[in-house]
């Protein structure tokens, strides 16, 4: 849930941060220590309330997006200050320092049910050129171990899995994404094949492994057709509470295996 006092004052903090003067030596300083002032304001709110912090932000960049598709200029959109607008247009790096420093000030699990919404504010304020040289790794350092998430830089996609069993296919070339029913409970870990053309999920609560495919386009590998479901496969024994800390790893090109904490392996084929 979002919470509007929270999303308030993350939006006066940032839009703040954006009143800089053209001129001016003296109004210059003062209009740095207004930056500072604002944007340490919002590092003490999304340190204390981290899952209201990112809902509010994700909020306000799903507005921020429906204006921009829908036409509408910074300076005609009146849902909230303009100069707010303008820091989500231009200034989208203070934003993703702001979620780089939550993710690093908050505990792993409380992050999850937020997952998904921390990586779309973080891909909405790279730039999708770094893509080409850099990896999700070097760009989004922290959460690169989490099994929840992988990149696949053939196709320049990244899955997020998420408390409800969905799995979040972000597209980084278009901008798009696709929520794929993974799962019927929380997942657990999700992997794509090098050449992008699978990706295969667990979840403990059910013990399955789901496993998707995608056919390579007409044209070329590089232009693949839509992950549809494979098949369903009983991995594990269903797991009522805690968790097997599971990790997918590819042994060769058609065949992944999932390890758990406690020695378990099972190979999956293509």
């Amino acid at each position: 849930q979002t919470d509007p006092t929270v999303s308030l004052e993350i939006k006066k903090a940032i839009a703040q941060s954006g009143n800089i003067p053209a001129t001016g030596n003296k109004e210059r300083l003062a209009a740095a220590a207004t930056v500072r002032a604002a944007y340490q304001a919002c590092i003490l709110i999304a340190n204390q309330r981290p899952q209201q912090s990112i809902n509010a932000l994700s909020k306000e960049i799903l507005t921020f997006k429906c204006d921009v598709e829908a036409g509408l200029s910074v300076q005609s959109v009146s849902s909230f200050p303009s100069s707010y607008h303008v820091i989500l247009d231009k200034g989208r790096y203070p934003v993703y320092l702001l979620v780089q420093n939550v993710i690093e000030k908050t505990k792993a699990r409380e992050l999850v049910p937020v997952l998904v919404k921390i990586v779309e504010t973080m891909l909405f304020c790279i730039d999708v050129e770094q893509f080409k040289t850099r990896t999700l790794g070097e760009l989004i350092p922290s959460l690169t171990k989490n099994p929840l998430i992988d990149y696949c830089p053939t196709t320049q996609q990244v899955a997020v899995g998420s408390v409800e069993g969905l799995v979040h296919v972000f597209d980084i070339r278009n901008g798009k994404c696709t929520p794929l029913h993974c799962h019927s409970a929380p997942t657990s870990a999700v992997t794509f094949s090098a050449n992008g053309r699978a990706l295969v999920t667990f979840s403990d609560s059910e013990g399955k492994v789901s496993i998707w495919q995608s056919s390579a386009g007409l044209l070329s590998l590089m232009s693949l057709g839509p992950l549809k479901l494979s098949r369903t496969v009983e991995a594990l024994p269903p797991l009522k509470n805690g968790s097997r800390n599971a990790i997918f790893k590819w042994e060769a090109p058609k065949l992944v295996s999932l390890y758990t904490v406690d020695g378990t392996k099972k190979s999956f084929g293509l």
